[in-house]
Order: structure tokens, then C-alpha cells, then sequence
């Protein structure tokens, strides 16, 4: 009989180790990168949150209504994302808030690991700034 008629013993099944040994650590990669992928969208999310929170305090007219919609816009985009912040703050700065300046807006939002697929928590910080248009007050 020829080598390659030969049935070698010993090697029946060592595929089906090799990759009952791999699989958990595969399955544990998987999970790792969709952890880690949700992370990065909470990230991104809070830093959408602060701009739209920034753009909608900029195109009121007096600080007090931009500091309202900047709080409605923030709260409401969250809410529209799906991300569960607990606690979750907006800071807005409207101290050059006259015509040619920024409204500037910093959002916090502390995310539990376990709405991302793991353990613990996290907290997440964004701000973004909006100029507050230079002719505005002005009338043709």
C-alpha cells in the first residue's frame, strides 16, 4: 500500500480541537470589537448631541431662550438616539453671545456599560461651538 493510501492514525479529529479551542476565543474577540463599536457610537452621539445643542442656542435671539433650546435640543436628541445617560448635564455658555460671537455648549453623559455591552460605566464629554450670526439684529 502507498504512503498516500495510508490512513494515518492519530490525526483523525484535530481540526475539530483546534477549533473548539479557537471558537471562545473568536467569540470573545467578537464581543470585544461590538463592545468597543458601541462605544465609539455613544462617543460620537454625545459629540452630535453638544453640536446640535450649540446650533440650536445660536439662532435664538436673547441668552435665556438660547440656554432653553439648547437644553430642549440636547435632552431631545438624546432621546431620538437612544442613548440613556445617567447622569447627563449641558452646560451652555452664552457669555459671548452677542452678534459675532459663540454659543458654546458642553455636554456630559455618563453611559452604564452594561447599554454598551459590558460592565461599569463611562463618561463621555463633548462641547462644540456655534457662531451667533454677525447681522443679526440688523434690518435691511
Amino acid at each position: 500500500m502507498s504512503v498516500s493510501g495510508r490512513k494515518r492514525r492519530g490525526d483523525d479529529g484535530g481540526a475539530s480541537v483546534d477549533l473548539m479551542l479557537l471558537a471562545p476565543v473568536l467569540v470573545l474577540l467578537l464581543v470585544l470589537m461590538v463592545v468597543a463599536g458601541r462605544q465609539v457610537s455613544a462617543a460620537l452621539t454625545t459629540q452630535d448631541v453638544a453640536s446640535a445643542a450649540a446650533r440650536a442656542a445660536s439662532l435664538q435671539r436673547d441668552t435665556a431662550s438660547a440656554r432653553a433650546h439648547a437644553q430642549a435640543v440636547a435632552h431631545g436628541e438624546l432621546a431620538e438616539r437612544g442613548l440613556s445617560c445617567s447622569p447627563f448635564t449641558v452646560s451652555v455658555d452664552v457669555s459671548g453671545f452677542d452678534a459675532g460671537g459663540t454659543a458654546e455648549v458642553e455636554v456630559v453623559c455618563t453611559v452604564n456599560f452594561l447599554d454598551l455591552g459590558g460592565l461599569g460605566e463611562r463618561t463621555l464629554r463633548a462641547s462644540a461651538a456655534s457662531p451667533v450670526d454677525p447681522y443679526r439684529g440688523e434690518t435691511p
